[in-house]
């Protein structure tokens, strides 16, 4: 399903929005929230956000037995918290790639910081061009940017070996939601966080079917990820956050303020199930 932001702009503008986004917003979401740019998943519910997203790349990464020496393309790589982690722990070899420029330099930092030998490019997901394969493409928070996620599965299947996974975490529809277009909280969330494109979990499975896969795994883990919300409005009651945003510029203050009125919505949208977190494994047979 196209959403309402996606419908009212051009291919390019959707992504000149959401490029404009991340490079003005990265550094601080860096500072108040962590290299990791998704929901966490919780265990025992008295995790740190920082675990809690470690948490979610570990489960992924488990379920889609990731091995060392595994060539990984992170699509969608955000400042280099999965590549990081999975090269780190791993031992995996990753490359990770995203429309902003300024997540490259923030994810090349980190990593020169950690001694990680990850690599990260500029990069529209939507039209790739490399000249390597992978035994894993990783897209994790990062699909629903995507006005086509279909075409995209397809192309990334021509980038994946033989017996390769592909790992989708995402928001996602609801399955029993009868008018997703006219819904209004669903509007307002793929307005707050630049969503171009939703899908039922169902949908992914058809598209992996469709495209030469076995699903490895499927699964709804909403109630696994919903306190992430509860952390989000913690942090944005936080007077360090507040002070730290109004000595950014007027262009960041917007976005950031954007983003906290859609909270609630998507708080409220996780509850009543009308989104879910959809975490699913695929491997090319």
């Amino acid at each position: 399903m196209e959403t309402l932001f996606s419908r009212r702009l051009t291919p390019e503008e959707i992504k000149e929005k959401v490029r404009a986004f991340y490079d003005v917003g990265s550094p601080y979401y860096l500072e108040v929230w962590g290299q990791h740019i998704h929901d966490g998943y919780y265990i025992t519910g008295r995790e740190s956000k920082e675990e809690a997203q470690v948490n979610l790349t570990r489960l992924l990464a488990e379920r889609a037995e990731i091995r060392a020496g595994d060539r990984i393309l992170d699509v969608g790589c955000g400042m280099g918290g999965s590549s990081i982690w999975l090269t780190e722990n791993l031992r995996a070899v990753t490359a990770g790639i995203t429309i902003s420029p300024e997540q490259v330099e923030i994810a090349e930092r980190l990593a020169r910081e950690r001694r990680v030998d990850s690599s990260f490019q500029v990069m529209d997901a939507e039209n790739m061009h490399l000249d390597q394969t992978f035994d894993v493409v990783w897209a994790v928070a990062s699909m629903t940017h995507l006005r086509d996620q279909g075409s995209f599965v397809q192309a990334a299947t021509r980038l994946l070996n033989r017996g390769g996974r592909f790992v989708v975490f995402d928001w996602m529809l609801g399955e029993d939601i009868a008018d997703a277009e006219g819904d209004q909280l669903i509007g307002r969330v793929s307005e707050g966080m630049l969503l171009s494109s939703l899908h039922a979990i169902a949908t992914y499975a058809d598209w992996f079917d469709e495209y030469g896969y076995r699903i490895l795994y499927s699964e709804d883990i909403t109630e696994h990820t919903r306190k992430t919300w509860d952390d989000v409005l913690v942090m944005a009651r936080n007077p360090a956050v507040w002070r730290l945003v109004f000595r950014a510029t007027a262009e960041v203050r917007s976005g950031v303020l954007d983003f906290l009125k859609t909270i609630s919505p998507m708080k409220r949208a996780m509850q009543q199930g009308k989104l879910i977190s959809g975490a699913i494994v695929a491997e090319k047979i």
